[in-house]
């Protein structure tokens, strides 16, 4: 491959070798070695420059690599910078209420919610440059783009994952430039107002989504703003599910499929009314720019669009597009935007897709039909890093792209047009929007079917790097070892490399789906908010999950931190389930978990009258899942561990479900652990006369440290040597000063989850060793 024909392929090879340099050195906190990195490239550039340059195509490429080598260094770096910068706006987090001025802008892929972006000007008196701030104000919506305003609030850090697997708010703003969340905002003035051009563009996606409501009904509404313009605050939960487990999760985001649509119509009828082909171009560029600009600019638009328009204008010059030469040009274009885009999913699926589809989907159509190809090129090409960051798989997505793409590529043009239509005469085409509501009928109707066929998606371990990069080196061979070779010598060497290299795929393929098994036991305590949720591995693989932690709106919370942490362990299935007790803190998970996971036995306590949540646990539950009753006295064994049931008495009940909490300890050789629900002081006095306890090594602190559990009499009797704390962010003043006092007088180190994140706590039976996420 000679550099003069794919330039912009090593340009943008030398970015993010550039850009990983600088990630990584400030990673590992080497900002010295950074910056003198960056500085001897800078004096190797002008040695070069002066010395070496010569006025031939070579030298100059040569130079312009070592410059990209430099800018993807820098810009990065910059980013870096901006963030722990004294100018930024970070330093404000948790200071109490702040005055700002700031200028609004508004995140035009999400118009509709009620979040706004504040550039920050000043806090509090101070200069700030960088780094701006969400918050949610309908009167904040009520400004227009680019108006100076005056307002107090409070400012607090985005909260970052507190399990592995789970999603950092942080790390997601922070890629956007927004730093801070802002909270209770008041006395908003306006400073000045602004005429920016974007108010106008603003303006008209309004209408567009104000057509779009009236024609159609709420839940297609949701749907259509989201796949045409971006929208994506009224799509629902189920239906974001429905989308994500038939394997559709791309048809959401505007990306090559609709950029491809959207163009190839614009440009038909561009061609057909303009009698000059450039002029036509010309067009077509600048209305795929203004939407751009209006769908919210990301990185997967960005690439598809300039894709599509550099391959049409490619005529105009009279040269051939070169595939490779104009996807690096994109990704080159898309890095000097935002450096920060190179480590979001949404980049790299990007972009291996579309390399997928360009050059595996000949080699595979040599096996099968071509649209089979397709499909089949798209879901190999996106396994190992969608189970890299989400740990799940639909395999039923093979055979939904089959019938789904077809439909929608005929239903968004035909959904545009019409929306575009309407703006002439709303009334007028609300007929037309009954045939888009049934077309898009049928593909929920479609998804819905996909979703039975398959059941449960697979779960994915999440693979190290390491493997993801091997795989992806392996795929993209396979179109190299298979090509045609005319010379039989050769044709003869490679046909070894045929049997070794799918070979390695399906070994690197199989890995995902296998979850090693520990000889120790090992106990995490997740962060689920204001709640319970743990998990125990037992040596001999088996599992077991205590409590669910609070749903959280449409189930989100147990889906963020309980089912994330499971799908990054790999674990399909719980082999126990058992649940202290029926408060939602502790159960309201339960209808989600039972949708998401197969569970093989449950154990709950008895109870004196029955919830919602208990009529939900047997309604979900399968005819293979066992539900046992444990109360006080009961004692079994798993994998060696001892379980002894301390609470609750079936003789004694009570109508506080706190103090029927299932109560138990737990003893691994020489290392014992006590697990205590909500029960109150009361309860955990009765165990204590009634059962002689061993000292304690880690206890689970009762109710999220309330001031009624914890008693002194009960740390006094059992001497744990960590004290575990379930919390979240609550309104009940949980852990309370007196049981924090309690630890401290009796010399019991404690941790919590709401600042450590998830605490990992392992047994080997004899020694305990602990860690936390944070």
């Amino acid at each position: 491959m000679k550099i003069q024909r794919r330039p912009a392929l090593y340009l943008a090879l030398a970015l993010i070798t550039g850009t990983l340099g600088s990630y990584y050195l400030l990673n590992y906190n080497q900002l010295k070695i950074l910056k003198l990195m960056i500085l001897a490239e800078i004096i190797y550039l002008l040695y070069y420059t002066v010395f070496n340059f010569k006025k031939n195509k070579k030298s100059v490429y040569i130079w312009l690599t070592i410059f990209f080598l430099i800018l993807g260094s820098i810009l990065y770096a910059y980013q870096e910078y901006k963030y722990y910068s004294s100018y930024s706006c970070i330093d404000f987090a948790e200071k109490g209420l702040c005055q700002v001025l700031a200028e609004i802008k508004f995140d035009l892929g999400n118009l509709e919610g009620e979040q706004v972006l504040l550039k920050i000007h000043s806090i509090n008196g101070k200069k700030i440059k960088y780094g701006k701030v969400i918050v949610a104000s309908k009167q904040l919506k009520t400004f227009n783009y680019g108006d100076l305003v005056s307002l107090e609030m409070d400012l607090s850090k985005p909260t970052s994952a507190l399990n592995p697997g789970g999603f950092s708010y942080l790390e997601y703003l922070k890629k956007k430039g927004v730093y801070l969340q802002g909270w209770k905002p008041h006395k908003i003035s306006l400073i000045k107002q602004n005429k920016s051009l974007m108010n106008p563009i603003i303006k008209f996606k309004k209408t567009l989504l104000d057509n779009i409501n009236q024609l159609f009904s709420e839940d297609k509404a949701a749907f259509i703003k989201a796949i045409l313009l971006g929208e994506r605050e009224y799509l629902s939960y189920e239906q974001q599910s429905l989308l994500r487990n038939a394997g559709a999760s791309h048809l959401l985001a505007i990306s090559g499929l609709h950029m491809g649509i959207l163009i190839l119509s614009i440009s038909f009828v561009l061609f057909k009314i303009c009698a000059n082909k450039k002029t036509a171009l010309c067009l077509l560029s600048f209305l795929t720019f203004l939407y751009i600009i209006m769908v919210g600019a990301a990185v997967s638009i960005i690439r598809a669009a300039l894709l599509a328009l550099l391959f049409l204008w490619s005529d105009q010059f009279d040269r051939e597009g070169d595939f490779l030469n104009i996807i690096s040009l994109t990704l080159i274009i898309n890095l000097i935007l935002d450096p920060l885009a190179l480590f979001t999913v949404s980049l790299q699926l990007s972009y291996i897709l579309v390399l997928a589809l360009f050059y595996l989907t000949p080699l595979f159509n040599k096996f099968f039909p071509a649209y089979f190809a397709v499909s089949f090129s798209a879901q190999i090409a996106s396994l190992a890093i969608t189970g890299y960051y989400f740990n799940e798989y639909s395999f039923i997505a093979l055979m939904t792209n089959l019938w789904a793409i077809p439909l929608i590529t005929v239903l968004l043009p035909f959904i545009l047009i019409l929306v575009l239509l309407s703006l002439l005469s709303l009334n007028f085409f609300l007929p037309a929007a009954l045939l888009a509501e049934l077309g898009l009928e049928i593909l929920f109707k479609g998804l819905k079917l996909m979703v039975l066929i398959q059941g449960k998606t697979l779960v994915i371990a999440q693979p190290e790097l390491f493997t993801v990069i091997l795989y992806y080196l392996f795929l993209f061979s396979l179109p190299y070892v298979y090509q045609k070779r005319y010379i039989y010598l050769k044709a003869k060497n490679f046909k070894i490399w045929q049997l070794i290299v799918p070979g390695l795929l399906i070994l690197i393929i199989s890995s995902f789906f296998l979850s090693p098994v520990s000889e120790n036991l090992e106990i995490d305590y997740l962060a689920v908010g204001q709640g319970d949720g743990i998990f125990i591995q037992f040596p001999n693989g088996e599992n077991m999950l205590i409590d669910t932690g609070p749903p959280g709106s449409e189930g989100r919370n147990v889906e963020y931190s309980i089912i994330s942490y499971l799908n990054y362990l790999g674990i399909k299935t719980i082999d126990y389930l058992m649940i202290s007790h029926f408060d939602a803190d502790h159960a309201g998970g339960i209808p989600h978990l039972l949708q998401r996971k197969e569970i093989k036995t449950i154990l709950i306590p008895p109870y004196k009258e029955p919830t919602a949540l208990h009529s939900q646990l047997a309604a979900g539950s399968k005819k293979e899942s066992q539900i046992n009753f444990l109360t006080a006295g009961m004692a079994f064994k798993i994998s060696g561990c001892q379980f002894k049931v301390l609470n609750p008495d079936s003789n004694k009940l009570s109508k506080n479900r706190n103090e029927n909490s299932l109560v138990f300890l737990l003893k691994h050789q020489n290392s014992n652990f006590l697990f205590t629900g909500d029960l109150s002081e009361a309860g955990e006095e009765m165990i204590v006369k009634n059962y002689n306890l061993p000292k304690i090594d880690i206890l689970k602190a009762g109710h999220h440290g309330s001031n009624t559990s914890s008693s002194k009499f009960l740390l006094e009797e059992i001497k744990p040597k960590l004290a575990v704390i379930s919390v979240g962010r609550n309104n009940f003043g949980h852990p309370s000063k007196e049981v924090i006092n309690r630890f401290d007088d009796l010399n019991i180190k404690y941790l919590r989850t709401d600042q450590r994140g998830m605490i990992k706590v392992i047994s080997d039976g004899k020694k305990i060793y602990f860690d936390t996420f944070r």
